[in-house]
């Protein structure tokens, strides 16, 4: 008897980490994206720049890559 309320515990215990821990970490990751949205977006930019010079240097040629002039927003 005393096992079986035991390990009801433990499962309620277990039932409520996985409802509670995902919406903290959902609520940790949007803090931080609303936090350094800025950041972010200048590291994403960067990210899509890289994916693209490497795009660009495969179908064209490495000196076209490094000819293309990117405008700042």
């Amino acid at each position: 008897m005393l096992a079986e309320v035991a390990m009801f515990i433990q499962l309620l215990g277990m039932a409520t980490l996985a409802a509670i821990l995902p919406t903290i970490i959902v609520m940790g990751v949007i803090y931080l994206a609303y936090t350094y949205r800025a950041q972010l977006l200048d590291i994403l930019q960067g990210i899509l720049r890289i994916i693209c010079w490497v795009i660009i240097c495969l179908v064209d040629g490495k000196a076209k890559a490094d000819g293309i002039k990117v405008k700042k927003i």
